[in-house]
């Protein structure tokens, strides 16, 4: 059996009674640890609350060398997952590749950065499709993300924007960096002002609202971070965003 819990937006007293449950039941216990991650974790207290191991998943060892869905097919394996287990479609791919092993799964949700954004005031019905602002390398500089948030704004719609995490190398792009990527793409033209939000779930979360070009060197903290572009807003909304 492989089970796939949530961990929540923080730390890891967020994971639900049953995930919880339901891990310190497994035989083995891993921890995805390149989509998503948890900020407030810390590691040692999650073995002690889980007691056991709990052995980090490198993107190879999910894409290239899936040991743990070897293990499942006789033990019971559960993969920790930040936020929601399935927002990455990552996890989709290990949901198809274990049922082609005949591998049972089983998934424990929890709270994720796309259901807390409603904090923000803006109405979840009202996002469109959401997109990852990636690091520019040398030899790759997409920018798609800008695309699809045009094609938003067309629509109406908000855009929930997340930010590249290389949590290998403890890297974890800023909002500030993400709105100087836009501000490079967009110049103010189509993106007015922006939500940025710091730390969801945590015990000092950070909301702020306001033109791009008052926030791009704005202190918005420790990460993780993420950025809302409004589409077309509702009074309501309006007057949520302008309180804060």
């Amino acid at each position: 059996m492989l089970y796939l819990v949530g961990l929540g937006l923080w730390d890891e007293k967020d994971i639900t009674l049953r995930g919880l449950e339901i891990a310190k039941k497994s035989d083995k216990v891993y921890l995805e640890a390149y989509t998503s991650y948890p900020m407030g974790l810390d590691k040692d207290n999650l073995e002690k609350l889980v007691g056991k191991q709990v052995i980090e998943l490198t993107r190879e060892n999910v894409e290239v060398k899936p040991k743990f869905l070897e293990e499942a097919k006789n033990l019971d394996v559960t993969v920790l997952v930040g936020g929601d287990p399935l927002v990455a479609t990552t996890h989709h791919d290990i949901i198809l590749r274990a049922k082609d092993r005949g591998i049972e799964v089983k998934v424990i949700h929890n709270a994720s950065i796309v259901s807390a954004i409603a904090e923000t005031g803006l109405q979840i019905y009202k996002f469109g499709r959401t997109v990852t602002i990636p690091f520019w390398t040398e030899n790759f500089q997409p920018t798609s993300f800008y695309d699809q948030i045009l094609e938003n704004l067309e629509r109406g719609l908000h855009t929930l924007v997340l930010l590249d995490i290389d949590h290998k190398n403890k890297r974890y792009m800023t909002a500030n960096e993400a709105l100087h990527r836009l501000w490079e793409l967009d110049r103010g033209k189509n993106i007015k002002e922006v939500v940025v939000v710091a730390r969801l779930g945590s015990p000092d979360r950070a909301i702020k609202y306001g033109p791009i070009q008052d926030l791009m060197n704005a202190d918005f903290g420790p990460p993780l971070h993420a950025i809302v572009v409004p589409g077309k807003l509702h009074i309501l909304e309006k007057d949520y965003l302008e309180r804060l």
